[in-house]
């Protein structure tokens, strides 16, 4: 996903918030910093630049690509059933593979050359809680449920070191990791991020999916959502995040606010287990879209709607995005919920 999709993703994950009520304060912190939504959600590419290894959790069921035999190993298999149950809520990347042969077969990332996307978004998701408890004065009083009584009593008697528990990071500083956090986990629902064969491994194994049709895909996405100028909202813009995420294109593709089955509601589920298993099931359902969806070694995107059918393309985009947007805003609040707690 190129940059215009992941700020759109992240603001309408923030809309999500909003809409379902569970979180008005980390609403409220986040929206103060919206201007910082562009480039926080693309700094992964800009300025951390770990696309290699930080981006991507690619599987495989081929042990001569993987190195290793896994062949007949139980352990290395994840049934659609076992995914469905672990994943929480309207999984519709899930719903797709229903049934795909590949999810009953052995399948894992590569030891050395699959990436830790997962790790790295369970490494912000706490990080995020840190700071928050490191924050500046007053947030730390401002966002908690129950208050300290280390705040309640004698104000006027304490000096600036007791009131500022840890003076580490700011509001803004928060905000931006957010933004950050949601680029990795946008990352994981695209499928190809998540599929070995579209990986060269050294001198052993050949890329099996043309260098061009991962980019050509995002390329294409990119077009259905507003242009920068219009997800760049800062104090002299007058538009508020609803009239942001609805004004895509005349004509996008992306029609999770438009048409009922792709919709995204008011709810967001409730993520019982840690992130990181979290984002191991979410990259397991994205390797069997992509082994569902991208059958052939096609060289382009124009090539490949071609043959599958734009109907296809179009509804496997609004899968994509619409668990995008959903996964984001969950561990958003999770990451919110460790703190306040």
């Amino acid at each position: 996903m190129k940059q215009r999709a992941h700020a759109w993703t992240a603001l309408r994950a923030l809309k999500l918030l909003d809409d379902s009520k569970k979180a008005p304060k980390l609403v409220e912190l986040l929206s103060y910093y919206l201007s910082d939504a562009w480039d926080g959600a693309w700094l992964p590419d800009t300025l951390i630049v770990d696309m290699s290894y930080g981006h991507i959790f690619k599987m495989d069921s081929s042990s001569v690509a993987l190195g290793t035999d896994i062949s007949g190993n139980k352990r290395y298999v994840r049934t659609h059933k076992q995914l469905d149950k672990a994943l929480k809520g309207k999984r519709l990347m899930l719903n797709y593979v229903k049934g795909e042969p590949t999810l009953d077969k052995p399948y894992m990332a590569h030891p050395k050359f699959g990436g830790h996307l997962p790790n790295r978004v369970i490494a912000l998701s706490h990080s995020l809680g840190d700071m928050l408890k490191m924050s500046n004065y007053p947030m730390a009083f401002y966002a908690k449920e129950k208050k300290s009584k280390h705040y309640l009593k004698d104000l006027s008697k304490k000096s600036v070191k007791d009131l500022s528990l840890s003076p580490n990071f700011s509001a803004r500083q928060i905000a931006m990791t957010f933004f950050l956090l949601s680029h990795y986990i946008c990352d994981a629902h695209m499928p190809l991020h998540c599929d070995l064969r579209d990986r060269m491994l050294r001198k052993t194994v050949k890329r099996r999916i043309p260098a061009k049709l991962h980019p050509s895909i995002e390329k294409i996405w990119e077009k259905q959502f507003p242009e920068k100028i219009d997800l760049i909202l800062h104090d002299y813009t007058k538009n508020s995040i609803d009239d942001v995420v609805a004004a895509l294109p005349d004509d996008s593709m992306i029609m999770i606010d438009s048409v009922k089955k792709y919709s995204l509601g008011t709810s967001i589920p409730v993520i019982s287990q840690d992130e990181w298993t979290e984002m191991v099931q979410v990259c397991r359902t994205s390797y069997a879209v992509s082994r569902k969806w991208i059958a052939k070694p096609y060289k382009s995107a124009e090539e490949f709607i071609e043959d599958v059918g734009s109907e296809e393309f179009v509804e496997v985009t609004n899968r994509i995005f619409h668990d995008a947007v959903q996964c984001v805003a969950a561990i958003w609040l999770k990451a919110w919920k460790r703190y306040i707690r």
